[in-house]
């Protein structure tokens, strides 16, 4: 399987994978509401997610976006929209985010997001997807709509790169009840129109509650206890997802 960069396969020429990379970034720094996902996002929000090799480095942030231009390294002609990708970024990491300035491409080639750096000279970088399927533009050029979902995660191109199964999704009834069984659909997302797949046979887990999907990409759990459980996601060589629910007692119609 070959991820996507920017809507185009994984597996090119070095020089075209850097000139679409410094196509992803770009500038920010702002001071609007952000919502964490453990909350409901407010109106008009954009939700933003960042994933890491080894698990979550933001989880789904919602994100209030306002007009205005934004600077990362303190040059005043190095910027772009706060209503951007980019913006967006900014206020889910808190500014925890570092690139590199094209004058060429007026945009950033982003190497680092909390922490996490990839150098232009590797095979990986930060790829960025919009609801379900790699960007076509830039972190910079693309304004993202209320209700998208942009999501971060490292991506390697070459023949090096080991197998992935594409970036997971996940359907959950935002309300379960305790002892009610319910059931949860994981789909793969793997290709560049962003084609969801069943995903079979990956881990759903939360709450103290666990299943595998079956052969149709779905898994039925139920809880023993009231509460807002976060359900994560797993599946081997893709890139993982999560939900919440809401558990209510039998009668009652609050999480505990």
């Amino acid at each position: 399987m070959q991820r996507t960069h920017s809507g185009r396969p994984a597996r090119i020429r070095p020089a075209i994978a850097i000139i679409l990379a410094l196509l992803l970034a770009a500038v920010c720094a702002s001071t609007l509401s952000v919502a964490r996902a453990s909350a409901s996002a407010p109106s008009g929000a954009v939700t933003v997610r960042v994933e890491g090799p080894k698990g979550t480095l933001i989880p789904a942030t919602g994100v209030l976006l306002s007009d205005g231009t934004v600077v990362k390294d303190g040059v005043a002609t190095d910027s772009c929209s706060e209503l951007s990708a980019a913006g967006a970024l900014e206020l889910a990491t808190r500014g925890d985010w570092g690139g590199t300035w094209s004058s060429s491409f007026s945009a950033y080639f982003l190497t680092t997001i909390d922490g996490l750096s990839y150098p232009s000279t590797g095979a990986e970088y930060w790829a960025f997807w919009v609801n379900d399927a790699p960007s076509a533009q830039g972190i910079c050029s693309y304004d993202p709509k209320p209700g998208d979902s942009l999501l971060f995660y490292p991506d390697c191109f070459g023949k090096t790169c080991p197998k992935s199964a594409g970036v997971l999704g996940v359907k959950a009834p935002a309300t379960a009840v305790v002892g009610r069984s319910f059931a949860v659909s994981v789909t793969e997302y793997s290709d560049a129109k962003g084609t969801p797949s069943k995903a079979v046979g990956a881990t759903v887990s939360g709450g103290g509650a666990m299943a595998k999907t079956a052969a149709n990409g779905r898994a039925t759990l139920s809880f023993t206890r009231p509460g807002r459980f976060t359900l994560k996601v797993h599946a081997r060589h893709a890139v993982r997802t999560e939900t919440t629910v809401c558990v209510a007692a039998a009668g009652t119609k609050t999480c505990g």
